[in-house]
């Protein structure tokens, strides 16, 4: 029996090793770390407390063509005299876990998180198609409060 011929696959040309960022900060009195690795493929964004990842999120970033009736201009626009609506995550990016989110809390936590993240990156640079992989160890302290728009700011100075 004949053995197959092997695929073609095209190679491409990445930096190696990827471009890394970190940052951390005290949030609600645990130190947090968030972490960037930039992939030619993926963009994967850890954000752990007390060292632990529990809850992986993944957010594609590249819509399809037949996806275009939702990404149109009219759905995209921000209310240019509200200056709050950058601020918004865009509608059209869905977080789905991919391993982990057992405390629904914390789910909602961290799908929140993940498209909030993506949306910035998407507004950053409106061609980017990477997908965004998101691993989080939240503490359930997280939940409620101020501490979600400091998690976003520690993320926000690593991408």
């Amino acid at each position: 029996m004949a053995t197959p011929a092997p695929e073609e696959y095209t190679v491409m040309a990445t930096p190696y090793p990827a471009r890394t960022k970190t940052a951390a900060a005290a949030i609600n009195s645990i130190e947090t770390t968030a972490t960037t690795v930039n992939f030619a493929d993926k963009i994967l964004i850890t954000v752990a407390q007390n060292g632990r990842l529990a809850h992986w999120v993944h957010v594609p970033l590249d819509m399809a063509a037949t996806d275009q009736s939702i990404t149109s201009n009219a759905y995209l626009d921000r209310d240019e005299e509200d200056p709050n609506s950058d601020l918004l995550p865009m509608h059209h990016l869905t977080a789905t876990t991919i391993l982990g989110g057992t405390v629904a809390d914390l789910d909602v936590l961290g799908q929140t998180l993940a498209t909030q993240i993506a949306s910035a990156i998407k507004t950053r640079d409106d061609r980017e198609t990477r997908m965004v992989v998101v691993g989080m160890g939240l503490d359930k302290s997280m939940i409620g409060g101020k501490a979600f728009s400091e998690l976003v700011g520690l993320v926000l100075g690593v991408i």
